[in-house]
């Protein structure tokens, strides 16, 4: 029996008013669309149609330990970065000591997990992901004239100057922003957040890239759509680029401030019998994280292929083709032992 699962909304300004919306064959609303939460965190509960009405996702499952989330960056997100468990489990704590709600807007932590990332690129992806070395960066800003910055590096090193950046409040915006930061050089002009993302690598992701991005990674996604599967965690502790929520503080308390060249992974594949009974011709690859809460495969179904679950609860989210059982945008549960049918060539991420 396949479970469908409706998910959850989120139209945050970042989002694209047309991709998900099209993506998915619902019709457009002129919001931005910008994520699609499948999974059981309480600030986004997918829900199921049943025989006695739509009810939670975790009324059915229960908590799952991950997150996965169909996503569509038309605007730059704020820098930010995810905390560890140990202080996930620390800052809930002292919030709740302090009285703050858990929904609360200053609220930081929502939830007492850490929140590793897996991003797999849907389209061409644009993003910020860690700092570059100090040598490029420096080189840089003595090219384009950004000489406050490279005085600041060369006197005082990449932590102090990103502290310097946005602690001291407004900058100058910088000449010559590179065409990526352009757009967040318009929105967020004199804000110090332009100078940190100077410092950072600019990646670039193709269809079927992917990133993960540990706790304490500093990132920004710039642009493009992609698959995000994560632990079941709402952490994220802002920087810049943003008008929700900034807490400099917890940022600067998780953020690794060092040099970090980030590397790209490109799913391997994987035996028919890795984890899965699949019947029929297909591909199978997957994602290497460097995390338990979660693995990630992407299943390219060639023609008709039956897959049985060999786990307590398998996530699958099809980007590509209608198959019959799923169709692109759709994802769904199954328990252990129950099957999915893909009638057609298509696309199915499975997340376990």
């Amino acid at each position: 029996m396949t479970t469908l699962i409706s998910p959850a909304l989120k139209n945050y300004e970042w989002g694209d008013i047309i991709a998900l919306p099209d993506f998915t064959g619902q019709p457009r609303d002129a919001k931005p669309w910008a994520e699609l939460w499948f999974g059981t965190h309480p600030d986004g509960q997918a829900t199921v149609q049943t025989g006695k009405g739509v009810v939670a996702l975790s009324d059915l499952v229960g908590e799952l330990s991950f997150l996965v989330k169909l996503i569509a960056v038309a605007k730059p997100l704020s820098i930010q970065t995810h905390p560890t468990i140990a202080q996930a489990r620390a800052g809930y704590e002292r919030e709740n000591s302090r009285g703050i709600d858990r929904a609360a807007p200053n609220r930081v932590y929502r939830d007492t997990n850490s929140k590793p990332e897996l991003l797999c690129a849907l389209s061409e992806f644009e993003m910020l992901c860690g700092f570059a070395p100090l040598k490029q960066s420096l080189a840089l800003a003595e090219t384009n004239g950004w000489f406050e910055l490279a005085r600041h590096l060369k006197m005082r090193g990449l932590e102090t100057t990103v502290r310097w950046a946005l602690e001291q409040g407004r900058h100058k915006t910088a000449a010559n922003l590179p065409k990526h930061l352009r757009t967040a050089g318009e929105l967020y002009a004199n804000s110090g957040g332009i100078y940190v993302a100077l410092l950072m690598n600019h990646v670039v992701l193709q269809p079927g890239q992917a990133m993960f991005l540990e706790p304490g990674n500093v990132h920004s996604y710039l642009s493009g759509m992609a698959v995000e599967v994560m632990s079941s965690s709402d952490n994220v502790m802002r920087a810049a680029f943003t008008k929700k929520h900034v807490d400099l503080a917890e940022f600067f308390a998780t953020a690794s401030l060092v040099e970090n060249l980030p590397d790209k992974i490109v799913a391997k594949s994987k035996r028919h019998d890795a984890g899965a009974k699949i019947l029929g011709e297909c591909e199978i690859l997957e994602y290497e994280v460097g995390t338990t809460f979660f693995r990630v495969q992407r299943i390219m179904a060639v023609s008709a292929v039956q897959i049985q679950a060999e786990h307590e609860i398998e996530l699958y989210l099809c980007v590509q083709g209608d198959s019959g059982a799923l169709q692109q945008g759709q994802a769904c549960i199954l328990r252990k032992h129950e099957s999915l049918f893909l009638a057609k060539s298509s696309v199915v991420f499975r997340v376990f």
